[in-house]
């Protein structure tokens, strides 16, 4: 039995709410996900694509993700200034990401062009929060002190006319290739089976404050099967990271 990570998020749903049994499911946030996939702890998961990136010499790759051609509606900044503005701030992170705080360092370097003063865990005072997942959807419904609330995924598509990658189907290469294309085909057919039964799925899963049209509406509006588009994205996202890390060292 594959042991196979899951990030409780909302916008992962669509992969595990009708996945074939015979998995033994470990509920890990992105980051701690990827710590547990680079000790051999777990099998596959849906990878933050920075810990896929890290960890691609022991992986294969799955043509499965969480992009968006658009707004993600659940990676915000918020924040008492625009980000443009953000030069000198103080900026607090959750330490559940792995990928959409270098989202945040690309966009603001390069698009922004500023360069906040510290970066900071979300216990400490800041001029700005980068929230993800669930908690980000919470604090957009429960109502925000904040003035500007940031998309991260518009951001960076109007910015770049790219989708953006946030997350990828990763299964080590220790396990058999028999496993793995019957992991990677009953992923296939969860989604599809998901996306047939989208008004259940998304009834299962109003906790996060949105009624379920308001979740059925949200889980649509991601690309979970990664095609050319997002592999020209990743590549994109890979060379302006890369960028910006060599500015800072």
């Amino acid at each position: 039995m594959l042991r196979v990570g899951k990030i409780p998020y909302l916008n992962c749903e669509p992969f595990f709410a009708r996945l074939a049994a015979g998995y033994e499911l470990v509920p890990l946030h992105p980051r701690r996900l990827g710590e547990a996939v680079g000790r051999g702890e777990l099998d596959a998961g849906a990878l933050s694509l920075m810990d896929a990136l890290r960890l691609s010499a022991g992986l294969e790759a799955l043509p499965f993700g969480i992009a968006t051609d658009g707004a993600a509606r659940s990676v915000f900044v918020f924040s008492h200034r625009p980000l443009r503005d953000l030069g000198g701030a103080i900026v607090g992170v959750t330490g559940e990401t792995s990928t959409s705080v270098e989202l945040l360092r690309v966009l603001l370097a390069l698009k922004y062009e500023v360069t906040p003063r510290a970066w900071v865990g979300l216990d400490d005072p800041s001029d700005a929060v980068l929230l993800i997942g669930d908690a980000a959807i919470r604090a957009l419904t429960g109502g925000t002190p904040y003035p500007y609330v940031a998309d991260l995924g518009t951001e960076w598509v109007e910015w770049t006319g790219l989708p953006f990658v946030f997350a990828r189907w990763g299964v080590s290469t220790r396990v058999s290739s028999s496993a793995r294309r019957a992991l990677a085909g009953d992923l296939d057919r969860a989604l599809d089976d998901a996306f047939a039964s989208l008004p259940d799925v998304a009834r299962g899963r109003t906790d996060t404050g949105w009624g379920s049209a308001e979740v059925e509406a949200y889980l649509r509006g991601f690309n979970y099967r990664l095609g050319p588009s997002e592999e020209k994205a990743i590549a994109e996202f890979t060379r302006l990271q890369a960028f910006v890390e060599r500015a800072r060292c």
